[in-house]
């Protein structure tokens, strides 16, 4: 079994912690409170920290960030609702759409950002690059839409809200490749949620069976979808998928814990003195990040296998 070292990640002044996502470089970013309760993103590169704050902004989530050390996250300023923005090398660009940003943002080393809108109490996934501007990835005929993941050649995933035949709604994933949209769903499965997608195409999300059933994971690859289901567990809810396969994200049995998954076996991520623990991201090097529940609050950690 694979034995992993851990790191608590806490920004200095920091009194809750969220690791949201690490790049190829081993850069991580995230959100923290300070002990005024007021959400910050933060940047930690290698141990030092770097707070994320738009110019303006009350609160302030970073949710990704690429190879390439480019930020991007949601804030709010006062009176007004979420907006995204992108953060490259402490400058900051507005990232805009009709009403607000509902949810994450996501990015590639090519620049390019995907996200969710809400207008008018419909949500439209969206895709941003400098170059080409915004392109609206709305699901043909969909309710709602969900962009929730690009990989570096610019394919996205993600979810659609649509009726069925009986007038009920259901969710169900989607792929977006070359301007083509391709329902992307487990048979039998009324809600399903995909969350990444590797620069090969492979896909993981989850699903459910029934209305109100246990989350059950899956990897979807060359047409064939996989179980990915921790042994014992309750539900499995995988989040995200490195261009190596492994895969982490987060299990329930009695309590949460963080996974990953390896060459078909899986590890559980349980970093000292957590009661609960969730993994968010994993990079080409295998390391992990998320956050841990311990017996006052969350902190934002890292999981590494040490070099032999």
């Amino acid at each position: 079994m694979t034995t992993y070292t851990y790191q608590t990640i806490d920004p200095p002044g920091s009194t809750y912690t969220i690791a949201n996502s690490i790049n190829s470089n081993g850069q991580i970013v995230g959100l923290y409170y300070d002990s005024n309760h007021v959400e910050h993103g933060f940047l930690d590169n290698n141990g030092i920290y770097t707070t994320i704050d738009p110019p303006g902004s009350v609160e302030t989530d970073a949710t990704g960030i690429n190879s390439l050390g480019q930020v991007v996250g949601t804030y709010e300023i006062a009176g007004g609702g979420p907006q995204g923005f992108l953060d490259s090398k402490g400058t900051y660009t507005t990232i805009e759409r009709p009403g607000s940003i509902n949810g994450y943002l996501y990015n590639n080393k090519a620049g390019q950002i995907v996200g969710t809108n809400r207008d008018n109490s419909v949500d439209h996934g969206f895709l941003y690059s400098a170059a080409s501007g915004y392109t609206d990835l709305d699901f043909p005929g969909a309710l709602d839409t969900y962009a929730l993941s690009i990989n570096d050649a610019g394919q996205v995933v993600g979810s659609y809200l649509y009726t069925d035949s009986n007038g009920i709604g259901q969710l169900t994933g989607f792929l977006y490749s070359h301007g083509t949209h391709t329902t992307i769903g487990p048979p039998g499965g009324i809600y399903t949620y995909l969350t990444s997608i590797n620069k090969f195409g492979a896909i993981v999300g989850h699903y459910q069976q029934s209305s109100g059933g246990s989350e059950q994971g899956f990897v979807y690859s060359n047409g064939t979808y996989t179980p990915i289901e921790f042994p014992g567990a309750v539900s499995t809810v995988p989040t995200s998928i490195n261009d190596k396969g492994q895969i982490t994200g987060y299990y329930q049995t009695s309590s949460d814990h963080a996974f990953v998954y390896s060459n078909g076996q899986y590890t559980s991520i349980d970093p000292p003195e957590s009661i609960g623990s969730f993994g968010f991201s994993i990079n080409n090097a295998g390391q992990i990040v998320g956050y841990y529940e311990d017996n006052s609050t969350n902190h934002g950690f890292l999981a590494t296998v040490p070099k032999k």
